[in-house]
């Protein structure tokens, strides 16, 4: 499977924000791009830059810095936690529906696709999430196929 991790966009959301939030969006800029982590992974890494940081407050602050597009949420069928990585420009997401192995994908939805579908609906199309699933190579070349 090519794969490769997609350029960090640079939103500037950290003016203005309360400390343990900008906590919250150095912990997930330090992970880096492709990091796909859970907001309880990212509140144990937080922890070790501010020990009393709440959970509570892990989760506010990925709502603000999502809703901010600083933070990228990626809401995976079957799975109970969201994951989360910095904000990259746009592309598309593959999980392992064997091993769960989560790995971004150099893709966009072409600009005249999302024209298209945009006046053919009546509707603004603000943000696009693209998620294949299937094997991985790794498991894909353990089962034959």
């Amino acid at each position: 499977m090519s794969t490769s991790s997609p350029t960090v966009a640079t939103p500037s959301p950290a003016k203005g924000l309360p400390p343990n939030y900008r906590t919250v969006l150095d912990v997930v800029v330090q992970a880096g791009p492709g990091s796909h982590l859970t907001a309880q992974q990212l509140w144990a890494r937080a922890r070790t830059l501010r020990p009393s940081i709440g959970f509570a407050t892990v989760h506010r602050a990925l709502i603000r810095l999502h809703e901010a597009g600083a933070v990228m949420k990626l809401d995976l069928p079957g799975e109970a936690s969201a994951v989360y990585e910095p904000a990259a420009l746009p592309h598309a997401h593959f999980r392992c529906t064997e091993c769960g192995a989560i790995a971004d994908l150099t893709y966009a939805v072409p600009a005249g696709t999302i024209r298209a579908l945009s006046q053919r609906h009546g509707i603004a199309i603000e943000r696009e999430t693209v998620t294949f699933s299937g094997r991985c190579a790794g498991c894909a070349s353990s089962q034959g196929a």
